[in-house]
């Protein structure tokens, strides 16, 4: 399992630096990169059963940047391994973490104003809107799934995360991928 300090298998340049959460299909860890100090986020999974829910989320997410290209509000994976244990999907890393702990780390949800989290709630909706347009649907928006960055003029911007469970309704579509 992995641990604080060890280098993260099969990229041997990257150490796990914390646990950032953890689900049915595995563990999230937040890694770096040992000579550019680069971060990245590594979603593992230990159980080839557990790990069909990551293939799937691979499948989901290709079809979005095939379709859609690269969304500033879509979560990109920029890497994945499904042929030896650990299982894992490699993600950016989105400075600002979850909605829950952006909105905690500001002094709670009274604390935000309220254009900010309309704003908000605007570009997750866009971002959900672009996912509809091409047959995905993400069945699973949550503060947790919401991820904040920093856009221009240092305004958030929310980026939608964790495909997992997404359905695409649209099946034709898988024969481009």
């Amino acid at each position: 399992r992995p641990a604080p300090g060890q280098t993260v298998p099969m990229r041997p340049n990257w150490d796990f630096e914390r646990k950032i959460g953890e689900g049915g299909f595995g563990e999230v860890w937040l890694a770096r990169h040992r000579k550019t100090h680069e971060p990245r986020v590594l979603k593992f999974c230990f159980d080839l059963e557990r790990a069909r829910a990551l293939q799937r989320e691979v499948t989901v997410c290709r079809l979005l940047r095939e379709t859609l290209g690269n969304r500033p509000d879509i979560a990109r994976i920029l890497d994945w391994n499904f042929d030896e244990p650990p299982y894992f999907l490699e993600f950016e890393y989105t400075e600002g973490g979850n909605l829950a702990e952006w909105v905690e780390a500001r002094g709670g949800f009274a604390a935000v104003p309220l254009a900010t989290r309309l704003e908000l709630a605007a570009q997750v909706a866009e971002a959900v809107a672009a996912a509809h347009s091409v047959g995905v649907l993400h069945k699973d928006i949550k503060p947790g799934n919401v991820l904040v960055t920093t856009g221009v003029n240092e305004a958030p911007r929310a980026r939608v995360t964790d495909f997992g469970i997404g359905l695409i309704t649209e099946t034709g579509r898988l024969a481009d991928l």
